[in-house]
């Protein structure tokens, strides 16, 4: 795992201005979530591992978390 790629994607969501700012590169893979996970979104942390979070508003997220996807 790398650390500083967590902080670094952590301080790219606190910077964002916006929601949708998050799709813009360079966005760590950011891609929403789909069937039991519709409404949650992920970014790439390494090839298995996912920074997931959901929308509360267009400047919140919450249920940040550090995902094993396999």
């Amino acid at each position: 795992m790398e650390p500083a790629r967590i902080i670094d994607m952590i301080a790219y969501i606190d910077a964002a201005e916006s929601f949708e700012e998050l799709s813009v590169p360079p966005n760590f893979g950011f891609h929403a979530l789909t069937g039991n996970r519709k409404g949650e979104f992920a970014m790439v942390v390494t090839k298995n591992w996912r920074l997931t979070f959901t929308k509360v508003d267009d400047q919140t997220i919450s249920d940040l978390n550090l995902e094993d996807y396999h």
